[in-house]
């Protein structure tokens, strides 16, 4: 169903329009006529804009709802008395005051209309084709950069003390006051910054209310007392194979967990899944708080169960001649097992193999085994939130090589965009000496994400562990790993003799 918005305005280079339910949406780079949902860049003072429901202004353009709206009024508005006794000429007029001439004439070479025919002497296909050759030129058409989406809205301030204020953004990211003014003023979060003499707040706009949250350590106490089950097993145990665990995020019920852990278990033939139980009593205030002490450095009970969760999948390891030990963390899951692999041994962690989906935390590179890696769909919200410099820099690199760059190359673009924006001297050996130091940059920044792939979306918004590109990445996992758990169990058994004599 077309979304229908109540209004829309400009800021800075960016569309923002708002629905019945005062969700905000942003749309960003693309072509201004796509941008404002006006094919054919129809006047705002034209009647047929606000005839055809114009909700807002860009310029001397009007923004609508939607495409539908704005081609109509293009169509109503080329019928009207004054235009149908006009030609390209007349039309080109209110197009390119500067340079008429030269819109009519490729408007006539669009549409293979004559540039002196009267719009009234035009059939009704002439018209059609007039119609699209305007919206043509109005450059309406996708070239690949544009963007969508909603921004989340700050569900609660929170206060802890000793510290500074955060604010929890839908039920699994944490940002600082800081994190949270740089995400508003990159039209990334829809909040307000309110500047007083004693200082910078945040709220939320009209009709939405953010909830103070006050967080006390004894709700993470209670809530570890409650996990009387550490884990949950799924399928069946097969003689030789993987060691399978999974690490689900806190926004999963009982039901979903299970879910999770059987989608793994069907891709590896109904073999055993363990997973980390994260569910039922860290919904709500001890959910929030939970990722609120992730976020702050703090390591909660869940962190303290995960420790345990790891070192009995080594144990099991140990048992089976070291089969490999396949960890896969989705949303949370991620910034849980960030925390508990920090708390083992180097030797134990770079045993384990962690593969996060949608993470709001990214394992480094060598944080656990090499082979460890990150996914995050290009339309997963959370990544770019929770991870927010790399998943942007992980997104830069994933365009530039759909369009055939190098890494060489795309950071070179990056550093040029830098010192276009940053400098105001013209002196080319400045601007190029800036531009190699912030290529060294980058470069320092790409080695830190080259375990972050930005994959494809299946579906608009995407988090969920069991979508589609998640899904066929886990699948390509577990048949890497069945297929290679022989010479991978020799090679670490040989690990195991070398670390013996040395």
């Amino acid at each position: 169903m077309e979304m229908i918005y109540q209004s829309a305005w400009k800021e800075d280079e960016t569309v923002f329009y708002v629905d019945n339910l005062d969700h905000k949406y942003a749309a960003k780079n693309g072509n201004l006529s796509w941008r404002i949902n006006n094919p054919g860049l129809v006047k705002y003072n034209c009647g047929y804009a606000k005839k055809n429901g114009s909700i807002g202004v860009w310029g001397k353009f009007a923004i609508f709802s939607n495409p539908r709206q704005g081609h109509q009024a293009l169509k109503e508005w080329l019928h009207s008395k004054t235009l149908l006794k006009s030609d390209l000429f007349g039309i080109a007029k209110h197009y390119k005051i500067a340079f008429p001439e030269q819109f009519a004439q490729a408007l006539a070479a669009s549409s293979k209309i004559p540039p002196k025919t009267k719009l009234k002497d035009l059939t009704q296909i002439e018209f059609d084709t007039l119609c699209s050759s305007i919206e043509k030129l109005c450059a309406f058409s996708r070239i690949g950069n544009e963007e969508f989406y909603l921004l989340p809205k700050i569900a609660a301030k929170i206060e802890y003390p000793g510290t500074q204020d955060l604010y929890l953004i839908g039920k699994d990211v944490v940002l600082t006051q800081e994190e949270a003014i740089n995400r508003i003023l990159s039209h990334k979060l829809d909040a307000v910054i309110v500047r007083h003499s004693n200082g910078t707040r945040l709220r939320s706009r009209p009709r939405y209310h953010m909830q103070p949250l006050k967080l006390i350590w004894e709700q993470h106490r209670e809530a570890a007392e409650e996990l009387d089950v550490l884990a949950r097993m799924v399928g069946q145990k097969s003689p030789d194979q993987c060691i399978w665990g999974f690490i689900n995020g806190i926004r999963n019920t009982r039901e979903e967990a299970i879910e999770s852990s059987n989608l793994i278990s069907e891709k590896a033939g109904n073999e055993l899944v363990i997973s980390l139980r994260n569910d039922q009593v860290l919904w709500g205030a001890k959910e929030a708080s939970v990722a609120v002490l992730l976020k702050l450095g703090i390591d909660t009970p869940i962190v303290k169960n995960a420790v345990l969760f790891l070192r009995y999948l080594l144990s099991l390891s140990e048992k089976q001649e070291n089969s490999p030990i396949v960890l896969f963390a989705h949303s949370q899951g991620a910034a849980i097992a960030e925390h508990a692999i920090a708390l083992l041994p180097k030797q134990e962690r770079q045993k384990i193999r962690i593969f996060t989906f949608g993470g709001w935390s990214f394992i480094a590179p060598d944080a656990a085994h090499p082979d460890s890696h990150n996914y995050a769909s290009i339309g997963d919200l959370i990544p770019r939130v929770g991870s927010y410099d790399s998943q942007y820099l992980a997104i830069r690199r994933y365009e530039g090589l759909k369009e055939g760059l190098n890494n060489s190359e795309i950071i070179r673009r990056l550093a040029f965009g830098d010192a276009i924006q940053d400098l105001d001297c013209l002196d080319p050996y400045v601007h190029e000496r800036y531009v190699e130091e912030r290529c060294k940059f980058y470069s320092n920044e790409f080695e830190k994400i080259s375990n972050v792939t930005v994959v494809d979306s299946g579906s608009m918004w995407e988090h969920s562990f069991k979508n589609t590109s998640y899904q066929v990445i886990v699948s390509e996992c577990i048949d890497k790993y069945q297929k290679n758990r022989t010479s991978v169990k020799l090679v670490a058994s040989q690990d195991l003799l070398i670390e013996s004599f040395v």
